[in-house]
C-alpha cells in the first residue's frame, strides 16, 4: 500500500510540474497575443488606415 501511495503522490506532483511549465511557457506568448490586438484594433478603427471610397463624406 506504501508503493501504491507514494506513485500517486508521484504522479500528482508529475502533473502539477507539467502545469506550471505549460502556465510559464505560455503565459510569455499572450503578451504578444495582446500586442497583435491592439494593433488590429488601431489599424480597423484608426482615421490614418482609413481607405476613402466615392461614397464618402
Amino acid at each position: 500500500m506504501a508503493v501504491l501511495d507514494q506513485k500517486v503522490v508521484m504522479w500528482i506532483v508529475a502533473a502539477v510540474v507539467a502545469f506550471i511549465i505549460y502556465r510559464i511557457l505560455f503565459s510569455a506568448k499572450e503578451p504578444s497575443l495582446t500586442r497583435y490586438e491592439r494593433e488590429m484594433e488601431e489599424i480597423l478603427t484608426s482615421d490614418k488606415y482609413k481607405v476613402k471610397g466615392r461614397f464618402e463624406e
